[in-house]
């Protein structure tokens, strides 16, 4: 029996993310089929689909080190659905892809939700990471709505000390957000 049979997909994608291929060959597995019976129930064309559904793997391949999701089914899900949605701009829309279209939009909620949860993620993570010091001077500036000049005089440092460890810590969170949101357009 294969020592890896019984794990889990956050384990999985963990060995992904150290370039590990027999791991990612169980994660394609296990969620291709799905992934292809999507795409071509969308599009209707066997070998289009089966392009479009080998184009996520080969970007979520290139991608592995970014990606910070807890939800691998639900990425791999939405970004056929954004590769798909992108081939459809390039064909005339048919009736059945009107309809789906239509049924996409009733599922617009919960993707929503999802980008908001892998949002919040990487902004508590990014937090989480900063220096002690940079941290501990962001939260007290945005959570608890201290000014600069009160943050300083709190921790008996300069202004100037705030606000730079306040644009190291915005500066870091927008590079992460900037390229989470990347991903999920292309």
């Amino acid at each position: 029996m294969n020592t890896h049979s019984k794990e889990t997909i956050a384990q999985l994608v963990n060995r992904i993310k150290r370039d590990d291929e027999k791991a990612f060959q169980q994660l394609f597995n296990r969620y291709w089929e799905p992934l292809f019976v999507m795409a071509r129930a969308i599009i209707d064309n066997e070998a289009h689909a089966k392009d479009l559904v080998q184009d996520v793997w080969l970007d979520f391949w290139e991608r592995r080190h970014k990606i910070e999701n807890n939800n691998i089914e639900a990425y791999l899900k939405q970004a056929t659905k954004f590769r798909v949605f992108k081939e459809l701009k390039k064909l005339p829309l048919t009736n059945a892809h009107k309809e789906y279209l239509l049924h996409v939009h009733a599922e617009t909620e919960t993707d929503h939700q999802l980008i908001f949860d892998q949002t919040n993620n990487i902004v508590t993570n990014s937090i989480q990471e900063l220096p002690d010091r940079c941290r501990e001077i962001f939260i007290l500036s945005r959570e608890e709505n201290l000014t600069n000049a009160e943050i300083a005089h709190q921790l008996n440092i300069s202004k100037r000390t705030v606000e730079t460890h306040i644009s190291h810590a915005l500066k870091n969170l927008r590079l992460r957000l900037t390229s989470f949101l990347f991903s999920l357009l292309f």
